[in-house]
């Protein structure tokens, strides 16, 4: 198990996969878990699901699967389904009750149920034990914002804000600090109409979070419309790190991957460069560039990030 996990957390889901096959010999339901995260991360989400589904009907008091499941079909737009997991997940001996409460208000939040959503809120403030609070502030203030309660949505990201300084784990601080600075955008745009600080913000959201969705979406949200047949680009772009990392000698070279409305590669390229530092913007250009379809009456910009970077040594 702690050999999956490096191997996931090192970027390598197919070694990963390998383990959880010995897990899976083994009769242990962490293979399940496993082999579905290293599928999700080679881009099979179907068969993710799958894997998860079939631990379930295996052992359905493991409610580790029941998260990661109903987070899966949520991800993939299967919102009945993922409610579903959740509730079971939820019914499980020692399931954080908090965790559950708060996935079930996400997936009301994206069916658009904001008096749901803040319903499972308000639950899991009040079993809270391991849910961070500037998580759930966070959430909160985006079904305000939604509700346009936007005094109220201020005063969740003021509590939000301040709570962050109580996030120990640098990767669950980045996507808070990444969801205030994405909503308080929101906030400026949809109360405001002012998409000069609301674009501010995303940007200060994309510094920690370069695949938060509400960031990514006000960043488009000034663009031009595609009113012909436009590509949507898988761009493959190429930069210099702004410093050695750790063992080189010479700032590295990365890879970075992109999906992004535009005429051309060198457009795409113009609307990708905020989502990266400015001590990199200048080094970067396009190593690749596929189209992967077309599409028309959208804004143009970039749709959607991988997190992750691919470093090499420039010398």
């Amino acid at each position: 198990m702690e050999a999956a996990e490096r191997a996931l957390e090192q970027g390598d889901p197919r070694k990963a996969a390998r383990f959880a096959e010995q897990l899976l010999r083994m009769r242990h339901t962490a293979g399940f878990e496993i082999k579905a995260r290293a599928l999700w991360a080679m881009g099979r989400p179907e068969d993710a699901i799958a894997t998860l589904q079939e631990g379930v009907a295996i052992a359905p008091e493991v409610w580790i699967l029941w998260e990661y499941l109903g987070r899966y079909l949520s991800d993939a737009g299967r919102y009945s389904e993922a409610l579903n997991a959740f509730r079971n997940g939820l019914a499980c001996p020692n399931a954080p009750q908090d965790g559950f409460l708060f996935n079930l208000a996400i997936v009301y939040q994206r069916l658009g149920e904001y008096d749901n959503a803040l319903q499972m809120l308000e639950q899991a403030e009040s079993v809270r034990s391991n849910l961070p609070l500037a998580w759930l502030e966070a959430a909160r203030a985006y079904c305000l914002i939604q509700q346009k309660r936007y005094a109220e949505a201020e005063r969740s990201l003021e509590r939000a804000q301040h709570a962050l300084n109580t996030l120990d784990d640098p990767w669950t601080r980045g996507a808070v600090e990444a969801m205030v600075h994405a909503y308080t955008g929101l906030l400026y745009w949809q109360r405001d109409g002012d998409l000069a600080r609301a674009r501010e913000h995303a940007e200060r959201a994309l510094h920690w979070d370069k695949t938060n969705p509400d960031a990514i979406a006000l960043m488009r949200a000034g663009n031009p419309i595609a009113d012909k047949p436009t590509p949507l680009w898988h761009i493959l772009v190429e930069g210099v790190w702004h410093e050695p990392l750790e063992g080189m000698r010479t700032p590295a070279g990365f890879f970075a991957n992109y999906w992004v409305i535009a005429d051309t590669p060198d457009e795409a390229l113009d609307y990708i460069r905020p989502f990266e530092p400015p001590s990199v913007r200048d080094s970067l250009k396009v190593s690749e560039a596929t189209v992967e379809s077309t599409v028309r009456g959208e804004r143009k910009g970039v749709v959607r990030a991988l997190a992750g970077y691919t470093f090499y040594a420039s010398d």
